[in-house]
């Protein structure tokens, strides 16, 4: 079992920061069809903290690496989920990523060239409402490759009104638009249209958009009709037997505060044939709320991620390569589920 991918606080921020400027959540469908739209994203990242170089299974290279990327982002609709009312609506980004600067523990220097594939998905309602959110990451890097996905349940569902933006974040400036807390972002329009963003990693606390860490070019063009793909596989409760997991476990550590072991014999995973060997524990501290990266998003005129699920128990399980963390609440429903497997 190779060693978990989370680590941090803001673990989703930086497993989301090399594509951060693109919008990953719902387009409202009622927006002017000739208003050009984001479709590619391209610049470089560089990867300062500990968080991001860990985010990308980077643990035994030394921080500031760089990312650069050449993106593409498609809108896709997808048929509604098992359990789900409404079709699902959301974003792809997909594309090749070069890291450069590795340099591990004996001062060696490397790279790797990757290619990232990740879908933000939602079931919203004609009311406004989010009911379940999905991320959907596909990191193909050779023996580094993961499949990562992250279930959202909102109860109660997440308002999210058409226009989700909110200018009060950002400050208009002669140079630009600035960001008024939070991690320094600057965003400025080039003659072609395109938007320039300058913008820090959240747990960089030195950094600022004069030397920022990321260095990104919006392309925007005519939208596009959404491509149809598949709805998310479902999360179903299977057996959990009491067991230490391979690597001693701590996602916990980076979502929530966690205590004492309590009995328990299921849990949630979205491969129902996984017999899994885990733990589950009281949780004391809930995961904060959690709008990951907003300024960046809200930047780009995007609507952005808000986390905020509250649950009691929190179990970590595996079955070989698969692991699975559940976050349920008192009657054993799911509230937050994370997945994650070889690509």
């Amino acid at each position: 079992m190779k060693e978990a991918t989370f680590a941090g606080a803001e673990w989703l921020c930086v497993l989301i920061v090399i594509v951060a400027s693109v919008s990953l959540g719902w387009t409202p469908e009622q927006e002017p069809v000739d208003e050009p739209e984001v479709v590619g994203l391209e610049g470089t990242v560089t990867l300062a903290t500990r968080d991001a170089m860990d985010a990308l299974g980077l643990q035994d290279f030394q921080p500031c690496a760089v990312a650069a990327i050449d993106l593409t982002r498609e809108r896709v609709a997808a048929p509604p989920c098992e359990g789900c009312e409404h079709s699902l609506t959301g974003i792809m980004v997909q594309g090749p990523v070069l890291l450069t600067g590795l340099v591990d523990e004996t001062g060696r220097l490397g790279r790797i060239e990757a290619n990232l594939n990740l879908t933000h998905m939602m079931e919203r309602g004609p009311d406004g409402f989010v009911h379940r959110e999905w991320l959907l990451l596909d990191w193909d890097a050779g023996d580094r490759s993961s499949a990562v996905e992250v279930l959202l349940v909102h109860d109660p569902p997440r308002w999210l009104p058409g226009e989700d933006r909110s200018d009060a974040t950002l400050l208009t400036t002669e140079e630009g638009q600035i960001s008024r807390s939070g991690p320094d972002v600057l965003l400025q329009s080039s003659e072609s249209g395109d938007g320039v963003l300058l913008a820090c990693l959240p747990d960089h606390f030195l950094c600022r958009a004069t030397s920022p860490d990321a260095v990104l070019t919006a392309r925007r063009g005519p939208p596009r009709a959404p491509l149809s793909v598949e709805a998310p596989p479902g999360w179903v409760e299977v057996s959990l037997a009491p067991g230490n997991l391979s690597d001693g476990g701590g996602w916990a550590g980076s979502l929530l505060e966690a205590g004492e072991e309590v009995p328990n014999n299921r849990t949630w995973c979205p491969t129902p044939e996984s017999s899994l060997i885990g733990v589950t524990r009281e949780v004391i501290t809930p995961p904060p709320s959690l709008a990951p990266l907003a300024t960046w998003f809200i930047a780009l005129g995007e609507t952005h991620l808000v986390l905020a699920p509250d649950g009691v128990h929190w179990t970590e399980a595996e079955d070989g390569d698969v692991r699975c963390a559940a976050l349920t609440d008192a009657s054993g429903a799911l509230r937050l589920g994370v997945s994650e497997h070889p690509a």
